[in-house]
């Protein structure tokens, strides 16, 4: 396999808004012509207005005709104008002596409607001026110079009743904003800065996405309270889409601040977009009219504003908190057909409050807009973003293999209930993928310190029907002084593939919490895979908890192998060195003990502790392994007792096997630490895994077998039969009486495990016994001291048949069923009992 890897990325994410479309073809000759474009420079220019004829009412008053605008919609053509009534004299004007007449330039007369708002009075005081809108229906075919305006005042000497005041008809009227221009609306004493920032268009496939800021400055002296504003894009073939508009700032503008409306849509990236206008209105709240306001050339910049390059900084906002985004590192695998991709971000709330991170869907687009897929990995430690805290986010996809160059990382607003249309947020170009080789070692800096991190080994482990994979980690202080333990996190693909998190364990061997210059602290990263999975690679992306809310990405690590076990001889020690736990372990003994339909492997093992303290010994687990590569399961019994320092104990470890198991001396013992959870495990608890395994080569098995019943040893003791008579009781019974010397070993601390003597009388056709405890903890059974009594009673149909043809004694070491030979020795005939 081949590893891709890139570094220090940038990414821009921005809010959610929902769009909608409306597409209304209309002829090129509806566009209103544009005012004179301004120069495309930096410092923006003063539009004046959509102002189109005053007429004179006396010297000092007159009537004005502005903003006169369309609006568009599938069943009709509607044109709204303004009437300014300005009162220069000294005495109110009663605006309901004049009236307003729209006309086409081939002399159709269209009814007019006034909006009359919420101020319903038609008085205009002396020195004052008042707006008055109007709106009339139209032929959908009209232009704005098809367009004639009458001012009239109502006389009814006249025979048409009314006086015309002034005509005008429209020619070379400029009501759009030019580009890389503001305009301020005063309607309503207020004084409202408005303009856009330039456009951006991003391509995703046969769409462009477009997106456009209206931005706004109150320069007066009030609170403006935002209306509810209505934002349509249109082009020049007269094509008119709805377009979805996030407000960015608070809900109401106080005075000397601003605010920002997010505009966006997406179109088919066949429609033609030069010289489109964005079209604004609002709804009027008593009446419910949509009412035009304002027409703004657009100016479409070089490169979308959401489209950043791989190197650039990027700054977004989440609910009016500004968050910086970036894209740690890069990874790709290339497993087979396909690209393994990995992307770590890193997210940093730049504000003074948390914030949470937003459920954004991800995606891979390649240059002919094909998007795959991308899984965001631990959302849930993400989801919060603190000030001032860095926060990672890992996200993965798979991409055919062929594509290595071209590829976009779009970040996406996906459906909601409040959010109808998906849309990208931001889209991250990146570079051709460059390979290189992966490592398994690599130095780490973090706010703790200063690290060496180093994959010591893999280990492949057998567990039932499946095989334990550890991962075994170094973490090494590089640094001069002592530094705190890194908290690592682990994601874990196998053969390029992504093992899921809840099946992936992450084990701290030392539990000090720091360590010293040129110390290590080491980790074993865990999962299990069926037994005939063939591994070719194993690759860790880890990563440090450096606190409760945020992580550091270390680095990506990969192994092509797993390690063999490191083997130990008879005379050797397997050693726990982990801090607090240091113990070892030497063989002892390795027998086969015999069953009725199966037979038993077992080994003995003096187990050390090698704590300055009193301590429990760390839990074992182990697996026997045959010559010819069976893993047998072994039953292991922990010592549950403290044990002081340097004092050992007796470990036996136990497994049944087929009467036709064969030891030609290549059997082992593969024996490691036990693991429950994803911690140690305890000496009572039932361990789920076991971790730095090494495997024991047990000797050839050789049960010895004394002819003499003395000095038979069980450890940890020693038994010597010294006087016995055998006394016939009746026809099956008969019982062993004997003096006997049991001695104990003082070399064992703890001994917890149960012994027994299995004392059996047989004539080689016939053969009964009876099982003895060693020290029962109650009844009668064997002691340790010297020349101890002890009868032990044996029932058997055919005892009686042995009374003078001779028998032989046998001593067995018993277990759960299973006898061990001893000692054997002939004796001639019973006696028999008088009782």
């Amino acid at each position: 396999m081949k590893r891709t890897i890139k570094v220090s990325a940038s990414i821009m994410i921005a809010s959610s808004v929902a769009i909608s479309t409306v597409n209304v073809p209309l002829a090129l000759a509806d566009q209103a012509k544009p005012a004179t474009t301004q120069a495309q420079t930096n410092k923006m220019t003063a539009f004046k207005g959509a102002d189109f004829k005053t007429f004179k009412l006396s010297s000092n008053s007159y009537i004005k005709i502005k903003d006169i605008y369309f609006q568009y919609s599938s069943s009709q053509k509607r044109v709204f104008y303004t009437l300014t009534v300005h009162n220069g004299d000294n005495t109110s004007i009663n605006f309901m002596d004049y009236w307003v007449e729209l006309y086409s330039g081939s002399g159709a007369k269209y009814p007019v409607k006034q909006l009359s708002g919420e101020n319903k009075s038609t008085i205009v005081s002396a020195k004052t001026s008042r707006d008055f809108v109007f709106y009339s229906d139209i032929n959908s075919s009209l232009s704005y110079s098809d367009l004639l305006f009458k001012v009239v005042k109502w006389d009814f000497s006249l025979p048409n009743y009314t006086r015309v005041i002034g005509q005008s008809k429209v020619t070379k009227y400029a009501n759009a904003v030019p580009q890389n221009a503001y305009y301020v609306d005063t309607r309503d004493n207020h004084k409202i800065k408005t303009f856009l920032n330039s456009g951006s268009k991003f391509t995703m496939g046969d769409y462009n996405q477009i997106q456009i800021a209206f931005q706004m400055e109150n320069q007066g002296m009030y609170e403006y309270v935002l209306p509810e504003y209505q934002f349509y894009l249109r082009t020049s073939k007269g094509l008119v889409v709805k377009l979805a508009a996030e407000k960015l700032g608070e809900p109401n503008l106080a005075a000397g601040e601003k605010a920002a409306y997010s505009l966006r849509t997406s179109l088919k990236k066949s429609i033609d977009l030069t010289n489109s206008q964005i079209l604004v209105s609002t709804i009027e709240s008593e009446s419910k009219v949509e009412m035009p306001i304002g027409i703004y050339n657009i100016r479409w910049g070089q490169q979308s504003d959401f489209v950043v390059d791989e190197k650039a900084a990027a700054k977004l906002t989440v609910n009016s908190i500004p968050v910086e985004a970036s894209i740690v590192n890069i990874y790709n695998y290339q497993n087979g057909s396909q690209n393994e991709i990995i992307l770590t971000t890193s997210w940093l709330n730049k504000g003074q409050e948390a914030v949470e991170l937003p459920g954004y869907k991800y995606e891979l687009m390649t240059a002919d807009g094909t998007r795959y897929p991308i899984s965001a990995g631990d959302t849930e430690s993400a989801s919060q973003l603190v000030p001032g805290v860095e926060q990672e986010l890992s996200l993965q996809a798979a991409i055919p293999d062929k594509v290595k160059e071209g590829l976009t990382l779009l970040v996406k607003q996906p459906k909601s209930e409040t959010n109808s249309y998906e849309y990208v947020l931001a889209a991250f170009k990146l570079s051709k993928l460059e390979e290189m080789e992966g490592v398994t070692k690599k130095s780490y800096k973090s706010d703790k310190g200063l690290y060496e991190v180093d994959i010591e080994k893999v280990e492949r482990l057998p567990w039932g029907n499946q095989d334990i994979l550890n991962i075994h980690v170094d973490v090494e202080n590089i640094g001069k002084e002592y530094q705190a333990i890194p908290q690592l996190n682990a994601i874990l693909r196998l053969n390029g593939l992504l093992i899921n998190k809840e099946n992936v364990q992450l084990i701290e061997l030392n539990s000090e919490g720091i360590i010293g210059p040129q110390n290590s602290a080491r980790y074993v990263i865990t999962t299990k895979v069926p037994y005939t999975y063939q591994l070719s690679e194993v690759s860790v992306n880890l990563s440090d908890q450096v606190n409760d809310n945020s992580k550091q990405t270390i680095g990506l690590f990969k192994f092509d192998e797993v390690n063999e076990l490191e083997e130990v001889g008879p005379l050797d020690k397997y050693k726990i060195d982990s801090m607090g736990r240091r113990a070892s372990v030497d063989f002892m003994n390795y027998f086969l003990f015999e069953g009725k339909d199966n037979d038993m492997l077992y080994a003995e093992f003096n187990y050390t502790n090698e704590e300055t303290r009193y301590s429990t010994l760390p839990a074992l687990k182990a697996y026997f392994k045959s010559g010819d590569g069976q893993f047998i399961d072994a039953e292991l019994a922990n010592v549950k007792t403290r044990i002081k320092p340097d004092g050992s104990g007796i470990i036996s470890v136990m497994a049944p096997v087929p009467k036709t198991f064969v030891d030609e001396g290549d059997t082992q013992l593969l024996i490691g630490e036990a693991v429950q959870d994803g911690k140690y495990s305890t000496a009572e608890g039932t361990p789920d895994s076991f971790i730095s395994v090494k495997a024991f080569n047990l000797p050839k098995i050789d049960n010895p077998v004394q002819d003499v019943l003395h000095d038979l040893k069980l450890e940890p003791y020693e038994f010597t039969l010294h006087k016995l008579n055998t006394m016939l009781i009746d026809v099956s019974n008969v019982k062993l009486q004997f003096n006997y010397t049991l001695f104990q070993s003082g070399a064992y601390d703890v001994n917890e495990q149960e012994k027994k003597l299995y004392f059996e009388v047989t004539n080689g056709s016939h053969s009964y016994g009876t099982s003895v405890t060693i020290e029962p903890e109650s009844g009668e059974g064997l002691e340790v001291g010297r020349d101890k009594e002890l009868i032990v009673p044996i029932q058997g149909t055919q005892l009686a048949n042995m009374m003078y043809g001779g028998y032989s004694v046998s001593i067995y070491e018993e277990i759960d069923g299973y006898k061990r030979l001893l000692g054997t020795k002939r004796y001639g005939q019973f006696q028999i009992s008088n009782n």
